[in-house]
């Protein structure tokens, strides 16, 4: 009994010399006094309790510490970044006033390396396995109301200005439709208009799908931009402005990016019809034209802008319309607007005005802009669409109401011949220069050769054969070029790359694909399945352009993507 109290007198009195060691004490506690639940004073060789027990003291020196693992909590923190990004592209579509709510004023807090530390999900693009991704966490159903139309918190001006310089450095090169001047001039103050608070998101939307480390944040940017353009859609007081448009044009190249095809034609779709609306066909249409009086630096630049955005959606109208066959929307003969002036100009506010569609078209003497080569290509393209769709037709009345199909091939040939001599000879060679409109010009134009093969074969019983057989060889000359030119974006970084890029590539590999079983057919077709798959994807850089096969919006491109997997699979087997 005394042996006992003594003990627990030692206990409930430590000595001044025991007592900051114990306050300091870093060691485990013993296993009796992990069984009984009492704090182990940590004495050697027995602690306290062990000593009144009269047990002996153990520790168990390999027992893992307590509380979550180093970077568990990162991990998990991804893990749910990662789902609530699913989640949100898997109703994107279906619901878009669906706003996951994110802090956006703490990016560091966020890792953008989603795969880090994380058990595999799917190796399979987002978009294209949404059902199965989310089903265990959370369903639409279940969603509430306020979850529905949550927006996000304020972007903090550090993590604005971040964006905004990412926007013109990697996402404007190859879509330029803003004066950067005039848009930061507004961007620094408090943006009360509902339409330019539209543009700001399209903006951060391009510029943190071209980041590593904004990434994360797309797709709530994404849902705040289709928020609030459905919301000025429903305001029928609201005036449309070039803003709205420019978000628009913006959303349909962020959706076609992210392979959401049938959103980016219903976005696209928008912004033609306020392009209707505005009347931007004919800014330049000479009844329209005021009384000349001094004008100011802002009106040019404005008008100028319009300009931009009337010609940026008249060439997705048109490469949208090839890729599908459809029917094209902005009718090049009823355009009375001047192609953009030159970059450097406008940037810098000088009074230069372009050349109309036409004159450029046939003069031969002088070269345009990258992208006006590019608008110049995709009306070559539009006119074949437009006689192929326009015989077809003739067929079904029971005659022909075109004029013959040779004149009207010949003579868009002989304009396409020109336009790559001239692209050719102006403009240095894209291999040498990171310049990715000018790149994505030169491959359009080699596309151009390609889709005009194709509209000659769809109307083959008008073809000779002698004819045929020519322009066949000139397509395979043309994706051989293609294929050349595809391997410079494999040295380019994959943010450098145009946002609009897959479409003539997809195009060259369905054309190689396309029933041709010769060797040159089949050896540039499988060199240009090497490059695709060197290609990173910007939607997912741990996958490349094959995936973008599987996705395409094309049967033709969804088939080719089959058959590389079945030849791959039983190649490694």
């Amino acid at each position: 009994m005394l042996s006992r109290k003594t003990g627990s007198s030692s206990r409930r009195q430590p000595s001044p010399r025991s007592a900051p060691r114990q306050r300091q004490r870093t060691g485990r506690a013993c296993e009796e006094c992990r069984r009984r639940k009492l704090r182990c004073d940590g004495q050697q060789p027995r602690c306290g309790v062990c000593v009144e027990s009269g047990v002996p003291c153990e520790v168990n020196s390999q027992r893992a510490l307590r509380g979550p693992k180093k970077g568990y909590l990162k991990a998990l923190r991804n893990r749910v970044a990662l789902l609530e990004t699913r989640l949100a592209e898997q109703t994107a579509e279906c619901n878009p006033l669906s706003t996951p709510v994110t802090d956006l004023q703490d990016v560091s807090s966020t890792s953008t390396a989603f795969e880090s530390n994380l058990a595999p999900l799917s190796a399979r693009s987002p978009s294209a396995s949404e059902p199965e991704v989310v089903a265990t966490t959370m369903t639409r159903a279940s969603m509430t109301p306020q979850a529905r139309t949550l927006s996000i918190k304020p972007v903090s001006e550090l993590i604005q200005a971040e964006l905004n310089q990412l926007y013109f450095d990697r996402v404007h090169p190859s879509i330029q439709i803003l004066h950067q001047r005039r848009y930061m001039s507004w961007a620094r103050c408090t943006v009360e208009s509902t339409s330019r608070q539209c543009l700001q998101y399209a903006m951060w939307t391009l510029a943190s799908l071209h980041s590593a480390q904004f990434r994360h944040l797309q797709v709530s940017f994404y849902q705040e931009t289709k928020r609030m353009l459905d919301q000025l859609t429903r305001d029928t007081n609201f005036l449309v402005d070039t803003e709205e448009i420019q978000a628009w044009i913006l959303t349909a190249t962020y959706e076609s990016m992210r392979t959401f095809h049938r959103s980016a034609w219903m976005s696209a779709g928008r912004a033609f019809r306020l392009v209707q609306l505005m009347r931007l066909h004919e800014i330049d249409n000479p009844t329209n034209a005021p009384v000349h009086v001094p004008v100011l630096e802002t009106e040019l630049i404005e008008t100028e802008e319009k300009r931009r955005v009337f010609w940026m959606a008249y060439f997705l109208d048109h490469l949208f319309s090839m890729r599908n066959n459809w029917p094209v929307t902005l009718n090049e003969h009823v355009i009375c607007t001047r192609l953009p002036a030159p970059e450097m100009e406008f940037q810098s506010g000088q009074p230069v005005l372009g050349v109309f569609l036409s004159e450029a078209i046939m003069d031969h003497s002088r070269a345009t802009s990258p992208f006006n080569e590019c608008v110049i290509l995709a009306t070559i393209c539009g006119r074949s669409l437009f006689h192929v769709q326009q015989h077809k037709i003739g067929f079904v009345y029971g005659g022909d109401i075109t004029p013959t199909w040779s004149e009207q091939h010949q003579w868009l040939d002989n304009i396409l011949i020109n336009r790559l001599q001239v692209l050719s000879q102006y403009h240095p060679s894209p291999m040498q220069f990171c310049d990715s409109m000018l790149l994505f010009a030169h491959i359009m134009g080699q596309a151009t050769v390609i889709y005009l093969y194709q509209g000659m074969k769809s109307v083959l019983r008008t073809i000779d054969e002698r004819t045929l057989v020519v322009n066949k060889q000139r397509a395979l000359v043309a994706a051989q070029e293609v294929v050349t030119l595809a391997k410079a974006l494999t040295e380019s970084h994959l943010f450098k790359v145009h946002p609009l890029m897959p479409i003539p590539l997809l195009l060259c590999a369905e054309f190689l694909d396309d029933g041709h079983a010769t060797e040159g057919f089949n050896s540039q077709l499988q060199e240009l399945l090497r490059i695709f798959h060197q290609l990173k994807n910007v939607n997912d850089p741990s996958q490349s352009y094959i995936q973008l096969l599987e996705l395409s919006c094309t049967a033709a491109s969804m088939d080719l993507a089959r058959k590389h997997s079945t030849v791959s699979t039983s190649s490694s087997s």
